[in-house]
């Protein structure tokens, strides 16, 4: 096996690299020529792959694990300090269950309709210039907490917006020291709301409520049986409401590749039945939503010919698998019919070329158990823009800055409608 070649990265080069934003780890990759490469980053090694060997590795629990990997800032803004995503082994398992069990036929399709229902009616009350970004953010706030069995119609519409804005914090909370302290300012208060919320379900349950993520996560035990503490089951139904509502993300990317794409418009328009599922495995392909994923090495683990030691801390760079010219034609351009026949693979088998939400097992590994409720989503979304209404596109800035996580364009998408 070959040594992992490494780049020395200085003091000066850390600007260029954070401008590089989303393709950060494959200037590194091309500095070496390799698929692995080292470097260090502000005090701390760190060993980067890229490709579908890399994430078939790197999702197996054999060979790493996610406890302690996930930098602090990031915990205390995106994903909670006790969620899901940081456990390993049958913990892991169990908890995942939980979150696995309630994405059934049954529910997604009661998902969709809410969805349907909350967004046909926000669309009809649009009469000149709105913002999609902000449309999205309200409807899925709303579809998410309802389908998850939470009465909004006990707040405010001002309570409503803050609470669907504390759920944005906590995803923009990466960029910059004022976004890292408004996503922790955020969480704090999203998770106080999202315990009170669970307290009352467990001192008022309903056997009705049982097959919702509010019930669920207020009776849910850990592997030996007790019930889970209240912070650890307000970070887990925190973690269906606010990746929903990030769905806003995509959201806006779609409304640029059709609206500013107009090309890519008119071959849906024309092929909406066959490429619809394409186009919205594309849109999530071509526009990851984060960049990279860590994890440690339990074991010395060969990735690519290169020998990884035990203990290293690994990335898994998204972005750069996503865009992988060794298994993807045309990696870098926007191709609507690209998995025309190839959908229902990807998002419902075990997956590691196109790893938008995560690749692996649904169950076993760490892949996204909101996937299903983003494609039907963007279903939803996509049939309403192309065929729901008719809208004239303002001028705006398309501009999608790459070293912004997530990144969207920089107006948001304004659309007009009579």
């Amino acid at each position: 096996m070959t040594s992992i070649p490494e780049v020395k990265v200085h003091f000066k080069d850390l600007k260029t690299l954070f401008n590089a934003g989303y393709g950060a780890l494959g200037k590194l990759h091309e500095e070496v020529n390799a698929p692995v490469v080292k470097a260090r980053l502000l005090n701390q090694e760190v060993v980067a792959v890229y490709g579908k060997e890399a994430a078939e590795k790197f999702y197996n629990a054999t060979y790493f694990k996610r406890a302690n990997a996930m930098p602090k800032p990031i915990l205390k803004t995106l994903q909670g300090e006790t969620g899901v995503q940081t456990l390993d082994g049958d913990e892991h398992l169990k908890r995942k269950g939980i979150f696995m069990d309630l994405m059934t036929p049954d529910r997604m399709a009661n998902y969709r309709q809410l969805l349907e229902k909350n967004l046909t009616n926000a669309l009809n009350e649009q009469h000149g210039t709105f913002e999609l970004y902000i449309l999205a953010k309200k409807v899925l706030f709303q579809t998410i907490c309802t389908w998850s069995g939470i009465n909004l119609g006990q707040f405010t519409e001002q309570k409503i917006d803050a609470l669907a804005d504390d759920q944005v914090a906590m995803f923009e909370g990466v960029n910059s020291a004022s976004d890292h302290l408004n996503g922790v300012i955020g969480r704090k208060k999203a998770e106080k709301w999202a315990q009170e919320l669970l307290q009352e379900a467990r001192e008022h349950p309903l056997d009705k409520d049982r097959n919702l993520a509010l019930y669920a996560f207020a009776t849910a035990k850990d592997t030996k049986d007790n019930l889970l503490p209240l912070e650890t089951a307000a970070v887990e139904l925190l973690n269906i409401i606010r990746p929903t509502v990030a769905i806003t993300v995509w959201v806006a990317l779609m409304g640029r590749i059709l609206f500013n794409k107009t090309e890519v418009y008119q071959k849906l328009a024309n092929n909406f039945v066959e490429l619809q599922d394409s186009f919205i495995e594309e849109l999530r392909r071509y526009y990851p939503f984060f960049p990279m994923i860590p994890a440690t090495s339990i074991q010395d683990v060969e990735i690519d010919g290169y020998l990884i030691p035990k203990d290293s801390w690994v990335v898994l760079d998204i972005y750069g698998t996503n865009h992988d010219a060794r298994s993807m034609e045309n990696a870098d351009s926007f191709k609507v019919d690209r998995f025309v026949g190839k959908t229902k693979q990807i998002s419902y088998d075990e997956e590691y070329e196109m790893i938008a939400q995560g690749g692996g097992d649904f169950r076993q590994m760490h892949r996204c158990a909101g996937e299903w409720i983003t494609l039907h989503t963007l279903r939803v979304f996509s049939d309403k823009l192309v065929n729901g209404y008719t809208f004239s596109v303002p001028e705006q800035d398309w501009t999608i800055p790459m070293n912004q996580f997530p990144t969207y364009p920089q107006s948001k998408v304004l659309l007009f409608k009579e």
